[in-house]
């Protein structure tokens, strides 16, 4: 992403391959069908086997240039075929498993790899934290303010960007620590308690009530009764994952300081870059708010039981008790400048329950400088290959190496490095409401320049890349 006067621009996505942009797994889809074209010219006599060879030649070629959906054919195999296994094994559907020895209980489907921990810490006391048995991390939530960006002016929105970017570039600098840094923004819905109390503080505070009095806060009330009905609040977390010993089932006593040492970091960091921080959530703080994304109302008080009772995946939808959800992947971001402000149509203009995910993993700078200079070198030999097999040379392809060029220019200034991946999910009480928040919600993303792909078949594990887990960027 390159900055210049306020106003942002982001590359197209990288899509370099093995051969003139094409992967590994394309490549051996055609060389496959070369071969068996080879055979059949071999193998067949007749005139039948000069049309049978082309078209296993177009079918092998159309196979991985002809995208369905956002993805080609070979993207698409394994994806159908994890579908289909769990369909036939029944893990479509499962229920809180109960342990026999005990009262411990496993979460339901691959929200079982997770689990919410307390680690006792001697500086900001005990902390929350998201264990990931499957990715062996651990995960701790900062939680932020910040409602009030889109009313800002220029001058104060950039001057929070400028600090955001600071708090970046000190997570890169120190990479070896940190796993993945996540932000997620969501909107729950919000029945008015804490309007409903303030006024009934203002109101135990008068010493007298006179029939004025009593007529406006009357009055008030109603008003916050027909207005909260259907009113979301908006949440903002920051996600700080590090990782721990592979094959350990539970955290040490390493990760668990190393966990200490960096959200403490973090939350220095942010207070110094001017962000509003409110904290860093307890055991029963990371619960409640893992918990209020799966209610369909949800609750104020804190919860003991973080997990829905039973879930269910679908080729489209994903389900949990009474919510039915649908993740989407941000594929493409703006091609154009954009302001500071781009993605307020998104964040505040659809109007529907959903969770906006970032998921950014640092790369270390030898790592990203020594990338970004096989990348520029790539380009321009897959740029010469195109060349001299007379294929021309796209204003995409063009855009591409510019970027290329535009980060290894950056990388050389001193700034950090991430590798990031964003998604959204969107979450209704209905299957039909689904739909139309759905559409809603693209039409927003729209607005903002931002390109959806629904994941289709994969379903339940893209939505564990909206919880504060730090998953989606592997």
């Amino acid at each position: 992403m390159l900055e210049t006067k306020g106003r942002f621009r982001f590359g197209p996505r990288d899509r370099r391959g093995l051969i003139a942009g094409a992967s590994t797994a394309q490549v051996a889809i055609v060389a496959s069908g070369l071969v068996v074209c080879v055979a059949v010219l071999r193998g067949l006599s007749g005139p039948a086997r000069g049309p049978i060879a082309l078209i296993v030649a177009l079918v092998a070629v159309g196979s991985v240039t002809w995208p369905v959906h956002g993805r080609t054919l070979d993207e698409w195999v394994p994806v159908v075929a994890r579908f289909g296994a769990s369909t036939i094994l029944g893990g479509r559907r499962d229920a809180v498993a109960v342990h026999r020895r005990g009262d411990a209980r496993r979460a339901p489907s691959v929200l079982g790899a997770f689990e919410v921990l307390e680690i006792p810490t001697a500086t900001v006391g005990p902390i929350g934290a998201v264990h990931d048995r499957r990715h062996q991390t651990l995960t701790a939530l900062l939680t932020l303010g910040g409602e009030s960006f889109a009313l800002l002016g220029e001058t104060e929105r950039t001057r929070r960007i400028d600090g955001w970017a600071s708090v970046l570039a000190s997570v890169a600098r120190d990479s070896g620590s940190v796993h993945r840094l996540q932000w997620i923004e969501r909107t729950v819905p919000d029945p008015g308690d804490a309007l409903l109390a303030h006024l009934e503080q203002a109101v135990a505070a008068l010493a007298e009530v006179d029939p004025v009095t009593f007529a406006a806060q009357r009055s008030y009330r109603e008003l916050l009764a027909a207005e909260c009905a259907g009113a979301l609040a908006h949440e903002l977390h920051l996600a700080l994952s590090v990782r721990g010993p592979r094959g350990a089932r539970t955290p040490d006593a390493q990760a668990s300081a190393l966990l200490e040492t960096e959200i403490t970091l973090l939350d220095e960091r942010c207070r110094r870059a001017g962000l509003e921080v409110i904290g860093v959530l307890t055991s029963s703080g990371v619960a409640a708010a893992l918990r209020r994304g799966f209610d369909v109302v949800p609750a104020a008080k804190s919860a003991d039981w973080p997990w829905p009772v039973a879930v269910e995946s679908t080729w489209t939808t994903f389900r949990t008790d009474g919510l039915w959800h649908a993740t989407f992947w941000i594929a493409e971001w703006p091609r154009h400048e954009v302001g500071s402000d781009f993605l307020v149509p998104l964040l505040a203009g659809a109007g529907d329950r959903r969770a906006v995910s970032v998921v950014m993993s640092p790369v270390p700078p030898l790592r990203a400088v020594r990338a970004a200079e096989h990348a520029r070198t790539s380009g321009v030999a897959d740029a010469e290959l195109r060349s001299q097999h007379g294929f021309a040379l796209t204003a995409r392809v063009r855009r591409e190496h510019e970027a290329v060029v535009r980060r290894e220019h950056e990388l050389a200034e001193g700034h950090g490095a991430f590798r990031f991946s964003a998604y959204i999910t969107v979450s209704a009480p209905s299957p039909g409401g689904l739909e139309q928040a759905c559409r809603r919600t693209e039409h927003a993303a729209a607005l903002a320049g931002l390109d959806l792909r629904r994941l289709y078949g994969t379903q339940a594990e893209a939505f564990c890349c909206t919880l504060p887990v730090g998953r989606g960027c592997e």
